[in-house]
């Protein structure tokens, strides 16, 4: 049993093409896992990166306590399930599964043992003298899973093995891949296109594209929040609707306007957009679940759209109903007016009749039209209005002092003010409010909304808390953002730093040293990290680099000069505004004008093809 860590792993092939780009991922101990994605994006290059079939370009590969960037596959103790099923012809499915093992020079009788242990497991006992040309596509299957089994190996690769059964005997080899996993309670990686197979099996699911991971979460959190409209697209059957739309604030919540309809986000929901999406001018995509739109009589909660039905598919217990909005376009592909809406029953709709759908307004989605990424947020930060007098701040209900290092820059006025959920915490004072919704987040995080006066905030804290409870909520003012008129006042204080330079060698006297030099300034680097340079090839002395440090671990002393532009006084919390040539940060504490960097967080970017080293 072992937890895997991919930690900013890269393939880069000839020619500077990224395959894989900076994946992260933490697979617990007998963890179901699923890569998902359209054909090249980078699913199964990455499984075979954990494998050791391809070399890993930067980052780096754990199985267990182990680095395993340059271990052989064959000492990994993983096992690989692959499409084709890799069966030798010539041998029967009793030495197909035993064939591994007596590579490995296990005894006799062991293989023995496990290899009658895995078929009755799979059910091909009584297979076992066959040659796989006289067993089915689904026999073969359980043949290359029985010769993984037996190796009892740490982790389970599986790359699309269902690709080549019918979609019946997929159905049934799902069942029995997740049953087997369930039995052996060991780490499942499995590599899928059908986002069927990834709902049904994985405890989570990785959706990449292009090389890039797209989201990380389980099932259910990726089809009621996904983080950008190619997730949105591709995870859920049938896909999720897509309309162009604007947005804009009004009492009753927030108007959605599209070219044949208007729908209202009620005001419960309307604090998960984001405030510059709201002016009713800029385009956001509109998306819409199938599940989310109902035929009816009459739309009781006044949200409908009125369609024309192109055509209908009954599935037996569901009935899918394919209509437009535009009359012209009916029968058009990839028409922005037409839908699919999703209904149990027999509603007697039929093509060629309009038809009344009604729309559940609390399960919109919505992304911005250039990017793809969502507007509406699970984890929302909250823009609410502050009025600041005489150095105190009137927001979410009450009024309260400003610490001195906001009380000096905000002059009197109206400000839009940023809260982040990092920025909120249950406290013994603040501002006052009701928690409203819990939401649990797991390992122990919960998501809370709370109303303080009229607005509402996010904030996340352990379990506890219930809906209805009278709370203090407290606000760490250095992780605010104060703006008007959308231009930033005062911003939160940032968490990390850049420096672009490179990694050089020189000789003090006799010997040779090693460090980060930017704009001048030479800044020494230690063995440690000088190692972890090296193991990166002799080319980091030519590359154009960067090196990012979080700003809560550098610290006052040491010997990098730097200059103090400014001290910054929070209250509970102290900063200096610190420049190291043209860039600028912020460390907490007071102190002079020489900083240590912690070289074990310093992390290292290839500048010229954006790839991390470490």
């Amino acid at each position: 049993m072992a937890k895997v860590s991919l930690k900013h792993i890269y393939k880069v092939y000839d020619g500077k093409v990224k395959a894989v780009n900076d994946f992260n991922l933490e697979i617990e101990d007998k963890e179901f896992i699923v890569f998902v994605g359209p054909s090249g994006c980078g699913k199964s290059t990455t499984l075979r990166m954990v494998a050791g079939l391809e070399e890993i370009s930067a980052g780096e590969l754990w199985i267990g306590d182990t680095l395993c960037n340059h271990v052989e596959p064959k000492n990994r103790n993983i096992s690989m399930v692959f499409q084709n099923y890799a069966l030798f012809p010539n041998m029967s499915v009793y030495d197909n599964i035993a064939f591994g093992l007596r590579m490995h020079k296990v005894p006799k009788n062991e293989i023995d043992e496990k290899v009658r242990a895995a078929a009755e497991i799979l059910g091909i006992t009584e297979y076992l003298d066959r040659k796989p040309k006289a067993l089915s596509g689904g026999q073969r299957q359980r043949v290359a899973l029985g010769r993984a089994i037996v190796r009892e190996p740490n982790v389970f690769l599986f790359d699309e093995p269902l690709s080549n059964l019918d979609a019946k005997l997929r159905a049934r080899m799902r069942t029995e891949i997740t049953r087997l996993h369930k039995r052996l309670q060991t780490t499942f990686i499995y590599v899928t296109h059908d986002q069927i197979e990834a709902m049904t099996m994985g405890d989570r699911i990785v959706v990449m594209k292009g090389g890039y991971v797209q989201q990380i979460d389980t099932p259910q959190n990726l089809f009621r929040w996904p983080e950008n409209k190619f997730v949105a697209g591709f995870i859920g059957t049938p896909q999720m609707n897509f309309f162009p739309a604007t947005l804009k604030r009004d009492k009753g919540g927030v108007t959605v306007t599209t070219k044949d309809f208007t729908l209202t986000v009620p005001a419960s929901e309307a604090y998960r957009l984001d405030e510059e999406y709201l002016d009713g001018e800029r385009k956001v995509t509109l998306g819409i679940r199938p599940d989310d739109i109902r035929p009816v009589a009459k739309a009781k909660s006044g949200a409908e759209i009125r369609a024309e039905v192109a055509f209908v598919e009954e599935l037996g217990t569901q009935i899918l109903v394919y209509a437009n909005t535009d009359k012209s376009r009916l029968m058009e592909e990839n028409s922005e007016t037409a839908f699919c809406a999703a209904t149990a029953g027999n509603p007697g709709i039929c093509a060629g009749k309009e038809v009344c759908f009604e729309v559940n307004t609390a399960k919109l989605h919505f992304f911005d039209e250039a990017t793809g990424q969502t507007v509406k947020h699970r984890i929302p930060t909250v823009t609410v209005k502050g009025a600041v007098k005489g150095g105190k701040i009137k927001m979410l209900g009450a009024e309260n002092a400003l610490p001195p290092a906001l009380s000096t820059k905000l002059e009197n006025g109206e400000y839009e003010v940023t809260l982040p959920a990092e920025a909120l915490a249950f406290g013994k004072s603040g501002y006052a409010g009701t928690v409203e919704e819990v939401d649990d987040l797991g390992k122990g995080r919960v998501l809370y909304r709370v109303c303080c006066g009229k607005d509402r905030v996010f904030l996340i804290a352990e379990g506890g808390r219930a809906a209805g409870e009278s709370v203090f909520v407290g606000v760490a003012a250095e992780k605010v953002t104060f703006k008007q008129s959308g231009e930033v006042i005062v911003g939160a204080i940032p968490a990390t730093f850049r420096l672009g330079g490179r990694y050089v060698r020189f000789k003090d006297g006799k010997q040779k040293k090693h460090c980060i030099e930017t704009d001048g300034v030479r800044i020494e680097t230690p063995l440690e990290f000088n190692r972890k340079m090296y193991d990166r090839g002799r080319s980091v002395f030519k590359r154009n680099l960067a090196f990012e440090a979080s700003a809560d671990k550098v610290k006052f002393g040491g010997d990098i000069p730097v200059t103090v532009e400014e001290a910054l006084d929070y209250g509970d919390k102290k900063y200096t505004r610190l420049r190291l040539n043209e860039t600028t940060f912020c460390i907490e504490g007071e102190g002079g004008t020489n900083v240590m960097f912690d070289f074990d967080d310093v992390k290292v970017y290839d500048s010229d093809i954006d790839m991390r080293l470490f």
